[in-house]
Parts: structure tokens; C-alpha cells; sequence
């Protein structure tokens, strides 16, 4: 199973996403390949995002803002997308079996209490998707 997480620009909601979902599954014994992208990424991912991911025990190895491009977007089997730029944007394609929207507000990355309140947020819905609540 392919599953990405798309955002605007792939530097703090995708990020978050794809750090949680790879963790996530893992304990919960499976094996999906995780993607996130952005529909204009970033140039980099603020290091208080990396800094708390890491803080709460996620991986942050090969985390990047990355474009549509980059990832296997015609073979996904289920598209989240985590802002209305990229639902809007998103295109759809056959292999997607599933597509969901999950509203995140953008957070300003300079205000730790909102990231942490994002990142549970994400715990949360990804926590849901794998049925581990």
C-alpha cells in the first residue's frame, strides 16, 4: 500500500504526517510505503519542527519539503490531503482507492505550544487511519 500526505508546501503539517504515519505503522506491524509532498514546497522544514518531532521520538531521517513530482502520486491507494490548496489542486487518478481531507490549519512555526497542539492533532488522525485509537 502507497499512502502520501500532501500540503501546501510540505514543511510542517506533511512533515508532521509522514514522521508520525512511518512510526505509527511500524508498531502497528505494517509495512506501507509513506510519502509526503508539497503542491509548492518549501525550501526546507523549520528546525523547530525537526527539533519536536525528534523531542517526541520520531524520525526525522530524510524529512524535506518535496514536489508532487517526487513521489509515486499515479500509484498511491490513498491520498490525504492537509490543506485546501492541495485538496483543490490534488488531481485524481485511478489507482487512488481512497482520498480523504483532513483539516490542520497552518500554525506559525515560531509558537511551540501551536506546534505542539498540531502534531497531536496529527497523532491522533493518523493514530485513526491505522485504527490504533
Amino acid at each position: 500500500m502507497k499512502i502520501a500526505f500532501v500540503s501546501t508546501r510540505n514543511a510542517v503539517r506533511g512533515i508532521m504526517a509522514e514522521a508520525v504515519a512511518r512510526k505509527v505503522a511500524r508498531l502497528a506491524l505494517l509495512s506501507p510505503e509513506i510519502y509526503s509532498a508539497g503542491v509548492e514546497p518549501a525550501e526546507s522544514v523549520p528546525e523547530q519542527v525537526l527539533a519536536l518531532l525528534q523531542e517526541k521520538g520520531y524520525s526525522t531521517d530524510n524529512l524535506y519539503p518535496k514536489p508532487l513530482s517526487s513521489i509515486p502520486y499515479r500509484e498511491l491507494n490513498l491520498l490525504i490531503t492537509l490543506s485546501p490548496e492541495a485538496r483543490d489542486r490534488c488531481p485524481y487518478w485511478e489507482a487512488h482507492i481512497r482520498r480523504e481531507h483532513w483539516v490542520l490549519e497552518e500554525v506559525k512555526t515560531d509558537r511551540r505550544e501551536e506546534l505542539i497542539r498540531l502534531l497531536g492533532q496529527v497523532e491522533q488522525l493518523v493514530k485513526g487511519l491505522f485504527r490504533l485509537q
